[in-house]
């Protein structure tokens, strides 16, 4: 069966942003949606272990599973990629950097693991917007390359937020 996990954003839950379009719209095509709470992820420190543990222990990701994620979210989709596997993974206003907020510090261990996140997830998509207040341009475009990404400029989406205007992203359903 078709699955998709869908990891929302720091101080967001699995209601808010355009995760419940996505996941309507992609049970529509007849996946298997999960759009877990992540712990830790509105608190003043979020805990990538905590997260990826809450994540793995359901034992629900595999080969055939895309994952998207919005910004924290989808450096956790990365991080996820670094331990399983997973057929598809869709990053919106990610990044790699381990420096941009002291708040994210648990998300930085150890840099990246590049080659066993590429051997695990063969597909990556980036969508990209050029006005994000957050993540600019040029850091998503060199995150993606290291990703061997297919980018996606995706004109002015801000931060892929509500607040931003962004209620759906409809492209998601045309890459899955």
């Amino acid at each position: 069966m078709k699955k998709a996990l869908i990891l929302h954003a720091y101080t967001n839950t699995p209601e808010g942003n355009w995760y419940p379009w996505l996941k309507v719209e992609l049970e529509k095509r007849g996946y298997e949606v999960w759009v877990p709470q992540l712990p830790t992820m509105e608190g003043p420190k979020p805990d990538m272990e905590v997260m990826l543990r809450a994540i793995m222990e359901r034992d629900w990701v595999d080969e055939e599973t895309v994952v998207v994620g919005h910004s924290l979210g989808a450096v956790l989709t990365i991080r996820l990629a670094e331990r399983v596997k997973f057929f598809q993974g869709i990053v919106l206003a990610g990044w790699d950097f381990d420096d941009l907020d002291p708040r994210d510090e648990l998300f930085w261990p150890s840099k990246i693991d590049f080659q066993k996140v590429k051997s695990n997830v063969l597909r990556w998509i980036v969508p990209i917007s050029d006005n994000d207040p957050y993540v600019s341009a040029y850091m998503t475009e060199r995150m993606a390359e290291r990703l061997g990404a297919k980018v996606i400029k995706m004109g002015q989406r801000g931060h892929f937020c509500t607040g931003d205007g962004v209620t759906e992203v409809p492209e998601i359903l045309e890459w899955v």
